[in-house]
């Protein structure tokens, strides 16, 4: 089991010689960056990587105002065996249009898909069906 007593600070806190935490890697990449389930370890002081974690990760991602995608990979149910060399994508939850593509599909439920989707699709070529813009996202999102 982890030791508690070696987390650093709080939130994800600064590795000695990395160049920032997570969050603000990921606001100077744009909103939007890939890093390790080893990364997110190592921010959060532990030498070993398991479910109480994945948990603490998601947590302190989400206290940092950001979100991740594939979702299953910080969730201890459904990543049974983690390991530091799997990716998430991480994301500033910041009410755009990122956002909005990525919680719509990640969790449909009260979302206006087909005006999301037109969203982010506006630049392609309008012939793309409804299925084909979603397949696009899952696609991106690794579903």
């Amino acid at each position: 089991m982890n030791d508690p007593t070696n987390r650093q600070g709080g939130l994800l806190a600064p590795t000695e010689g990395d160049a920032g935490t997570v969050a603000e890697r990921c606001r100077l990449a744009g909103g939007l960056l890939r890093v390790t389930l080893g990364e997110l370890r190592e921010e959060l002081g532990y030498r070993r990587l398991g479910k109480y974690v994945l948990d603490e990760a998601a947590e302190s991602l989400a206290a940092e105002g950001l979100g991740w995608f594939p979702a299953w990979r910080l969730s201890p149910r459904e990543n049974g065996e983690p390991r530091k060399e799997h990716e998430v994508w991480v994301f500033l939850r910041d009410g755009g249009l990122r956002c909005q593509v990525i919680d719509a599909i990640q969790a449909p439920d009260g979302f206006d898909i087909p005006t999301v989707l037109n969203g982010l699709l506006a630049d392609r070529p309008q012939d793309l069906s409804p299925e084909r813009k979603l397949g696009l996202i899952r696609e991106i999102l690794g579903l």
